[in-house]
């Protein structure tokens, strides 16, 4: 009789009640949630059809799948779309905890440790950072489902039975409607996998042991699987092609022919050392210590194509700081794909090995060896150190978002969208500026149009798609190319019937303004309004590319089918189960009797590497950053400060005895540099010690200034002065004649 696992259940109560509270703070300022929230409204205001008009000048649906999105239109019916996303939110929570804990059990054939897995799961540092940071619902439903399917995909190819080709083909179905990518290098990184494991454990039973398997037996085994590996391939393709048709159509009718975007998941992770702590060792995590760990069991025969696997996605992972990954993805696949979705998948792939390694730590033969070398003490301050910094990384992870928010304060849309429904506003387009994924918030809530839009794979106006700017309300972040493309929409707004524009950024002010905008009202909210006159309105009736009927219907139909199908069939297959036979994979659990030695070693010396590592680079980070430094820290800080008009922190790298005092300093601060001064952004800084003593130093800073209107490029010469071992600027006598650049008025 089957049993309930209650580290499961511990796992799943644990998982609800973190998450299920913390995503109440998180969800929304995340980057994708409120575009996922967007496209929900589209379809619970028309399910059937794929054209939207709010964004850009129309684009279609189409270009995503639409399960996920579906789910919170159909559930925003009960509760309203936060409603939904919320509840899809616990539903990718409940799906990822089981998703893990079953696959594994496939890989360990150990439900014990599959269930320290599923708890691990719960904190595991990869899904906190998807699931809170980057809110990306439909790759956590799409990898949990898939792990769902790996299970039936095994069973299938192991036994010929009929009933786990279609719950496993009925699960691919649901992932390909819920998220596209996952499938397609599922394939290769999971599926691929699990059919050579799964060959490995045929070939066992004949031989009687791992060991004995030679290349002539797996091949053979291969041979006599073969049709049952084919049938799933091709079925597999049949339902990938064919639960999204009309995606693949929109696909090759509006392939993206646009000026690759730059994301940080492509950076070199040792020249931007941000980009490398957000896309890799966030979320491989605690999960570094134990590489030396996971590769030695992955690259042990049983699990031997798991290992390529994993290999391939780290490698992949590690985006541009090797050329690797562009030669093995290509120009435009690198170009196109956010590369950080591989480490994602190779931490998943890790959890099974992670839950193995913590219960053969705890109560295995790893505890057995620690403790015969080692002794007791060793082994609990391990242990200790383990669990802390398990324990710090989930709460760094969580808090990231807190101290380094990756949207603007929460704005309150109602003040906007009063506006846009009084005195027909809404008959014009608007834009916003300095809202950031917010924008997908107000779309959702308003019938206006806005030439702006959140989904750049969908953009077809010239002006968007040959500069690398993803939206025009967060323009002054791509430097000159981005204030380019906004100048072009507020130069000639009435070719695209542009009227309002929603200012939440002073930075765009001088540009609104010479551009012949006026400021007409600021809402509540503290959002400027401007408008520009004499545009037209738009059009009564507006183009679409429109499609057959049939799509229309196939779109709106078979993602919500998969779903019945396989709720039908697995709820089935989960009763048969219960009742009568145990997985064949649970057959394949080994003993945990003898802990590796060496692979012991090996660890503490990768741990003692990975300590040295993290020790030099908190050292260069301080060397780097702390401002009293030298005098290239002092100069890089003072014009950061000025930068994001940081006044005081600035004022504290000012010479202390120069009795310039911080009223004095505000006031000549305020009356210099003109439009500098107010609406400059710093793009470029380059800072060069020209002469240096113990006491004194001179430094030539040459610095390049992005403004709403013009590029500014300056160079500056500071004189800096070191006094009690810290170094200061020294205070410039104030410029007593007018900038040519600052504004007046008679």
């Amino acid at each position: 009789m089957y049993k309930t696992n209650k580290y499961l259940v511990t796992a799943l109560l644990i998982g609800l009640v973190f998450h299920g509270t913390s995503m109440f703070f998180t969800l929304e300022s995340t980057y994708d949630a409120l575009i996922h929230l967007f496209f929900g409204n589209h379809y619970a205001e028309s399910w059937f059809e794929p054209w939207n008009f709010k964004w850009y000048t129309g684009f279609s649906v189409m270009g995503y799948p639409p399960l996920v999105h579906q789910a919170i239109a159909l559930l925003s019916f009960i509760g309203g779309l936060k409603f939904g996303l919320f509840t899809v939110g616990f539903i990718g929570v409940i799906l990822f905890i089981t998703g893990v804990y079953r696959f594994s059990a496939l890989l360990t054939g150990n439900k014990t440790v599959a269930g320290y897995a599923s708890i691990l799961a719960v904190f595991s540092s990869s899904f906190l950072e998807t699931f809170h940071l980057f809110g990306q619902l439909p790759s956590i439903i799409g990898v949990s489902v898939l792990l769902h399917a790996l299970p039936e995909i095994y069973l299938w190819i192991k036994t010929a039975k009929y009933r786990y080709l279609c719950t496993s083909l009925s699960l691919i179905a649901v992932t390909v409607t819920s998220h596209h990518v996952t499938p397609i290098f599922g394939m290769v990184f999971f599926i691929f996998p699990l059919i050579g494991m799964t060959i490995m454990d045929v070939s066992r039973e004949k031989v009687g042991s791992m060991k004995a398997i030679t290349f002539k037996i797996f091949l053979g085994t291969f041979l006599k699987l073969l049709k049952r590996i084919i049938s799933f391939g091709l079925f597999s393709l049949v339902i990938i092609v064919g639960s999204i048709l009309p995606y693949w159509i929109n696909s090759k009718n509006n392939p993206i022919t646009q000026v690759p975007i730059p994301h940080g998941s492509r950076d070199n992770f040792l020249e931007i050392t941000s980009s490398g702590l957000v896309f890799f060792l966030i979320p491989w995590g605690v999960l570094l210590i134990l590489i030396p760990y996971i590769f030695y069991r992955y690259f042990s025969k049983r699990y031997l194509f798991f290992g390529l696997s994993i290999t391939l996605l780290t490698i992949l992972g590690t985006g541009g700081t090797t050329p690797i990954p562009r030669w093995i993805l290509g120009e435009t696949a690198f170009n196109i794909l956010t590369l950080d979705r591989f480490t994602l998948w190779a931490s998943i792939l890790s959890l099974p090995l992670f839950g193995e390694f913590v219960y053969r730590f705890v109560n295995g033969d790893l505890k057995t060896l620690i403790q015969t070398k080692f002794g007791t003490i060793y082994y609990r301050l391990i242990g200790g150190i383990l669990a802390g910094l398990f324990i710090f990384m989930t709460i760094f992870t969580m808090s990231l978002g807190y101290f380094r928010p990756s949207q603007p304060q929460k704005l309150k849309m109602l003040p906007i969208i009063n506006f846009l429904n009084q005195d027909q506003h809404d008959q014009w387009r608007y834009m916003t500026l300095g809202f950031g994924d917010q924008m997908a918030w107000l779309s959702a809530q308003t019938n206006a149009l806005s030439i702006d839009g959140n989904y750049h794979s969908a953009r077809r106006l010239p002006e968007l798609t040959t500069r690398p700017i993803e939206r025009l309300e967060n323009s002054k972040f791509k430097g000159l190319e981005g204030i380019g493309s906004l100048q072009q929409f507020l130069t000639i707004p009435e070719k695209y019937n542009l009227k309002y524009i929603f200012s939440n950024d002073k930075f765009y002010d001088p540009i609104l303004f010479f551009s012949g905008w006026q400021r007409l009202q600021q809402l509540e909210n503290g959002v400027q309004v401007w408008e520009k006159l004499n545009v037209p309105p738009i059009p009564a009736i507006l183009p679409k590319d429109d499609v057959p009927k049939w799509q229309k219907i196939l779109w709106g139909t078979i993602p919500f089918l998969a779903v019945i199908i396989a709720f039908i069939l697995n709820l089935n297959l989960l009763w048969f189960r219960t009742l009568k036979l145990i997985p064949d994979y649970l057959n394949f659990q080994e003993s945990y009797s003898k802990f590796s030695n060496r692979i012991l070693k090996v660890t503490h010396l990768w741990s003692i590497g990975l300590l040295i590592f993290v020790i030099y680079g908190i050292y260069n980070f301080y060397i780097k950053n702390y401002s009293h430094h030298s005098p290239e820290n002092a100069t890089m800080a003072y014009y950061n400060a000025l930068d994001f008009k940081e006044y005081e922190k600035a004022y504290e790298l000012i010479n202390p005895q120069s009795n310039l005092s911080l009223a004095q300093y505000m006031l000549e601060i305020s009356v210099t540099d003109g439009l500098m001064s107010s609406y400059a952004k710093l793009d470029v800084i380059e800072s060069f010690v020209t002469s240096q003593s113990d006491s004194l130093a001179s430094v030539k800073v040459n610095t390049k200034w992005i403004t709403p209107l013009e590029k500014i490029i300056k160079t500056d010469y500071k004189s800096l002065v070191k006094l009690n071992g810290k170094w200061y600027i020294q205070p410039e006598d104030l410029d007593l004649d007018l900038p040519p650049d600052q504004l007046y008025s008679s």
